[in-house]
């Protein structure tokens, strides 16, 4: 029998664009599926109440003193980064802050080209095509297009930024491509042109899909489990066809049971999915033990899928020469992995592994959905270089932070365990907090999910010890009153000097001073700004996310977070 006819060779080959289609396909309205039942889970838990001890916690919600009114008068300055202005220690981490997404870009970038490098060399020696120059490095350069993907995903680019890597990408191919076709008699533009298309599209469309914002939480762990579930079930279906003993016996007891031809062929593809899902949900949860173990990171996570898919496509392709070439997608893997690993021990971001940064409590207006998810999204690649996250969930941000341990205690039932109940149960999700960073250097946001009497608890216990305090008021108005609520609380709790307010055109800017100018006047007397000579509130514009408002933002975030001791 020829090599073709391998079952083996047909499942890891003809079969394959079939597997990964079903298997998108599936994994796409399961994730959907999941996303909306986790969220509407969140949602019912966070409209219960809590048990009564919540009360009991140590050292907040003291009897309520006298109101008395400060002496300073409150005044509003909309901040705009200047290079001559803030302390030394400010400015220190405002450089790291935008250096360090930069950094893991670069060392993804590195390791991407060992990846594209052993993929090209997989490709030629499988082809029996020679190594010349100009050809491995074309077909090295169509190999590394994920870089364009990581890149985006580190790095936290904005629109035209993003343009920009993506054009020097293709002038780089296009440069490499004039030199191989004056060389090369042989090669055509439209030759060179299928093979980018054939190499990078199948993929890159899996990734554009289940890396959106809304879906790379889940989507991804997925993906992975429905691709070896319905790889299992192919291959399964093909030994048995093989095997015309055991055809025959399969055939004989469905006939025994009253079992249909269609019913059998489906009962043969569910066992094999149903064996092979064994290994994936196995796969699952070690993804899961290595994240609470701080083996892998969500950046560094996101990186291996995006890695890992086109390494499994394109090493699919190479098995019809030889099903064992399936293994270069994994083994350029696997060098892409000790790479990345010698570039972030080079650069030094391990060496801050034992150390925490600054943290950082991140609020918003809940009803900005889509804007507050890009915001916590573009700004994290940045902050969380250098400090910790913290986030009190909401009904529109349920889906927005999740990380793997929380999407799989939701799948086993015990997404109720993180909800802040009870003073004990607030205390010890504050100790769990991680506040060292990953491998990578990346920090970890925490996401604190609160019942509907225990979210002022955990505001005020996590706006006191937290370094800085960032409240997005973008749509801010009257109908928010539960941001008016967390003002208050703000201002009594944290020094003003630490606190971060981001506005744009849609914040209702005169009720926002009338409602600060409120709290100000009914400052208890145990607030840290009650004794201020002048106090002054950071206002930061955020018109349409632009690269300024931001750069403002990460700026004031950094001055806030280095002010001197609590």
């Amino acid at each position: 029998m020829s090599q073709r006819s391998d079952p083996l060779t047909v499942a890891l080959t003809g079969q394959f664009p079939l597997v990964l289609a079903v298997s998108a396909l599936l994994a796409l309205v399961i994730s959907l599926i999941i996303l909306l039942r986790y969220r509407r889970a969140v949602i019912r838990s966070m409209r219960r109440r809590s048990r009564s001890d919540i009360l009991a916690l140590k050292g907040f919600l003291p009897p309520e003193p006298d109101l008395k009114s400060p002496k300073a008068p409150l005044e509003f300055n909309l901040y705009s980064a200047d290079p001559s202005r803030g302390t030394g220690a400010a400015k220190q981490l405002y450089n790291r802050a935008m250096r360090g997404p930069w950094l893991g870009a670069s060392v993804y970038g590195i390791a991407g080209c060992g990846f594209a490098a052993v993929m090209t060399a997989a490709f030629l020696l499988s082809s029996k095509i020679g190594f010349l120059p100009l050809r491995f490095l074309f077909l090295t350069w169509v190999n590394s297009w994920p870089i364009v993907f990581t890149t985006y995903c580190a790095a936290g680019l904005s629109r035209r930024a993003k343009l920009i890597v993506a054009l020097a990408y293709l002038v780089l191919g296009i440069g490499l491509g004039a030199l191989l076709l004056a060389h090369s008699p042989d090669a055509t533009a439209g030759r060179l042109a299928v093979i980018w298309v054939s190499a990078n599209i199948p993929p890159s469309i899996l990734l554009l899909i289940f890396l959106h914002r809304r879906l790379r939480a889940v989507g991804p762990l997925v993906l992975l489990f429905m691709i070896t579930g319905v790889t299992g079930a192919n291959l399964i279906v093909k030994l048995v066809e093989k095997n015309t003993k055991l055809l025959g016996a399969i055939r004989n007891f469905s006939i025994s049971i009253g079992m249909g031809s269609i019913d059998t062929v489906l009962a043969v593809h569910l066992i094999g999915f149903l064996t092979f899902a064994v290994l994936g949900w196995f796969v699952v949860g070690s993804i899961r033990v290595l994240y609470q173990r701080k083996q892998i990171g969500e950046q560094s996570a996101l990186a291996d899928t995006i890695w890992l898919v086109f390494g499994i496509v394109n090493s699919a392709g190479l098995a019809v020469q030889n099903p064992w070439w399936m293994l270069s997608g994994p083994a350029a893997f696997v060098l892409f992995k000790l790479v990345v690993i010698a570039g972030f021990r080079a650069f030094g971001r391990n060496k801050v592994a034992e150390r925490s940064g600054p943290r950082l409590l991140l609020l918003h207006v809940f009803s900005l959905g889509k804007r507050s998810e890009t915001l916590f999204d573009v700004l994290s690649k940045s902050w969380r270089s250098v400090g910790s996250i913290q986030l009190i969930a909401g009904a529109d941000s349920a889906t927005s932070a999740i990380a793997p341990h929380e999407f799989l205690d939701f799948l086993s039932g015990k997404l109720a365990r993180r909800f802040i109940d009870s003073g004990r149960t607030l205390d010890l999700r504050i100790d769990q907090m991680d506040l060292a960073p990953d491998r990578d250097g990346q920090f970890r946001a925490t996401e604190f999910f609160c019942h509907d009497d225990t979210w002022k608890l955990t505001l005020a216990r996590l706006a006191d010890e937290s370094n800085a305090v960032l409240m997005d008021l973008r749509g801010f108005s009257q109908k928010n009153p539960g941001c008016v609520s967390e003002i208050n609380e703000l201002f009594n709790l944290v020094p003003l000097r630490r606190l971060v307010f981001a506005i744009d055109e849609t914040t209702d800017q005169p009720y926002l001073r009338q409602t600060m100018q409120q709290a100000w006047a009914q400052l208890k007397d145990r607030s840290p700004n009650h004794r201020l000579s002048a106090g002054q509130v950071s206002l930061v514009e955020l018109s349409r996310m632009s690269t300024n408002g931001l750069h403002n933002l990460l700026d004031a975030l950094c001055a806030a977070a280095t002010v001197g001791p609590k």
